[in-house]
């Protein structure tokens, strides 16, 4: 299924979130497909330590490690097979800002997402996961965050993800209809 653009967010004039609710400009967020030009975007937060830290083994990924897992994500471009994770460009502006990452499991979509620091605080990472509803269809989307990333488990409770574990990850879950 197609990816398409969707979401918004008030911005002042130099690009920044505004607390002024009548600021007039406004920008979207859009997915797309990741592409091989994308891979030294992806890199450079792959490689960044204040990106990484919450992810897997809290490690930057070596470019070995990261061409593989590139090189794998390239090659999926559907949900249809298992355990295949599906990268997706999160871009504002024709700028890209992030990674969203699904991976088709038995009964659910895994969901992931890194944000480039230099747009943290902004809500990228939310309105990738409002998208990502497209995509996923009818089946429910499962994210595990660290208990110590309260950055993550805000972004996922504001898009509708609730805790279905209690543990150190957190596993939280959206239904499709949520």
């Amino acid at each position: 299924m197609p990816l398409s653009s969707a979401g918004h967010e008030h911005r002042t004039a130099v690009g920044r979130p505004s607390t002024d609710r009548w600021s007039a400009v406004v920008t979207s967020t859009r997915l797309r497909p990741a592409a091989a030009t994308d891979a030294e975007f992806l890199y450079s937060m792959a490689s960044d330590a204040t990106v990484m830290r919450w992810v897997g083994d809290g490690k930057p990924w070596t470019r070995t490690c990261f061409d593989g897992r590139f090189n794998r994500a390239l090659a999926t471009t559907d949900l249809d097979t298992p355990d295949l994770p599906m990268w997706s460009i999160g871009v504002e502006d024709a700028v890209p800002v992030g990674l969203l990452s699904l991976i088709r499991r038995a009964d659910h979509v895994e969901v992931g997402y890194w944000v480039h620091p230099e747009h943290w605080g902004r809500g990228c990472a939310g309105r990738m996961l409002g998208q990502a509803r497209e995509t996923v269809g009818n089946l429910a989307s499962v994210a595990t965050v660290a208990r110590g990333n309260a950055a993550s488990q805000r972004v996922l409770e504001k898009a509708r993800f609730t805790v279905v574990h209690d543990g150190d990850p957190l596993t939280y879950r959206r239904s499709p209809s949520s």
